[in-house]
């Protein structure tokens, strides 16, 4: 299937020039519900856009729910209107992703001790378990002297997973990149540090495993107030829960 560029593609940023032509094909009815999406290969080479800023848009589009990915049949569209789908690209089109820091923990703040909280009412054996395992992940990398970003990341993704609210676990997966993305550019975190953060997670997966959803949502505050302090010593919103 050919994938055509939208009028003004070349005067958009790559990765949304690809979610403009996916958009431009599903309105038009060449995509229809339920139908397989091009390859990221063919994209790549019909858009003329790199794999990266490919698989952004992709991934981008799967966590608002526009696509859908199906055992050997790889990405679909989703059963949404021409309409509805034309709408939420441009809402997703339009979304500044030039986040101020501290916006971006505020927010991140209260998702994550919702997920915390939900987590530990709702969270399932085999998600406890997941959340378990990156803790020790954790643990493994801090004591070969690893930052450790990605076991962390991952230790919070497996959260909101838990938390059995799939906005939840969208909205935290959407701005994990961008989290990820201001600790790798942060200054050079001390093993102390480091193993502050383990035991501020422990508390979080012990409350969690205890089925205790106000000492989870305390735990990840207390967190979340500590990685503020660590980030942001002399921010203005200091005093805030972020």
């Amino acid at each position: 299937m050919k994938v055509r560029r939208s009028p003004d593609a070349a005067m958009v940023d790559p990765e949304l020039r690809v979610i403009a032509a996916i958009r431009d094909q599903i309105v038009s009815g060449e995509l229809k519900p339920g139908a397989s999406l091009p390859s990221e290969r063919e994209l790549c080479e019909r858009l003329d856009v790199s794999r990266g800023y490919v698989r952004k848009a992709l991934v981008k589009l799967a966590h608002i729910g526009l696509l859908e990915t199906l055992p050997q049949r790889g990405r679909i569209v989703a059963g949404f209107s021409g309409k509805a789908i034309s709408g939420l690209l441009t809402s997703i089109g339009s979304f500044d992703e030039s986040f101020e820091a501290v916006d971006l923990f505020e927010v991140r703040t209260n998702l994550e001790c919702f997920a915390a909280r939900c987590a530990a009412e709702r969270g399932r054996k085999s998600e406890l378990d997941a959340i378990a395992r990156w803790h020790a992940a954790l643990k493994g990398r801090i004591e070969t002297g690893s930052r450790a970003l990605e076991e962390d990341h991952l230790f919070h993704l497996a959260i909101a997973k838990a938390s059995g609210n799939a906005v939840c676990f969208s909205l935290i997966s959407y701005i994990t990149p961008q989290i990820l993305a201001l600790a790798i550019d942060a200054e050079v975190i001390t093993t102390d540090r480091l193993h502050n953060t383990y035991d501020e997670h422990d508390g979080i997966v012990r409350a969690i495993k205890g089925k205790d959803p106000e000492a989870a949502e305390a735990a990840m505050r207390l967190h979340m107030e500590e990685a503020w302090r660590r980030r942001f010593p002399r921010s203005a919103r200091s005093g805030q829960k972020a």
